[in-house]
């Protein structure tokens, strides 16, 4: 029992830590700083997903968009701008949700979810 305490203790720990890393912005100032690393894409992109997840939608713009200027050939570019298309729908941007996914289509067909971005956009037309 005593030994579950304290990895229950670590682990929450750990937990605030990384909270307040990100919060704080100093995750992305380390993402900044080491930009030149191949896992800055990834990283630049987990963090979007996270604010994405928690639903602070600004944040996570920014972290696509961060991505999809420092890392224009990373594979990761594109799933950035699927979700920047989703967040422009979720906030009611329907112009530029369109304009994202149309980009897609047009600039990547072989995409491996483009029957998603297809669905998406022909959803939104109307708006």
């Amino acid at each position: 029992m005593k030994k579950f305490v304290i990895f229950v203790v670590v682990v929450i720990t750990i937990f605030y830590w990384a909270a307040d890393f990100v919060r704080t912005g100093k995750l992305q100032k380390f993402i900044d700083d080491n930009s030149d690393k191949s896992w800055a894409p990834k990283v630049q992109y987990q963090l979007g997903e996270i604010y994405r997840t928690a639903s602070k939608y600004d944040n996570a713009e920014l972290c696509y968009n961060r991505l999809l200027e420092k890392y224009t050939s990373s594979q990761i570019t594109i799933d950035a701008m699927y979700n920047l298309g989703v967040i422009y729908e979720d906030t009611k941007r329907f112009p530029q949700a369109k304009e994202i996914y149309k980009k897609i289509i047009e600039e990547h067909p072989d995409y491996e979810s483009i029957k998603k971005v297809e669905t998406r956009l022909s959803f939104i037309m109307n708006y």
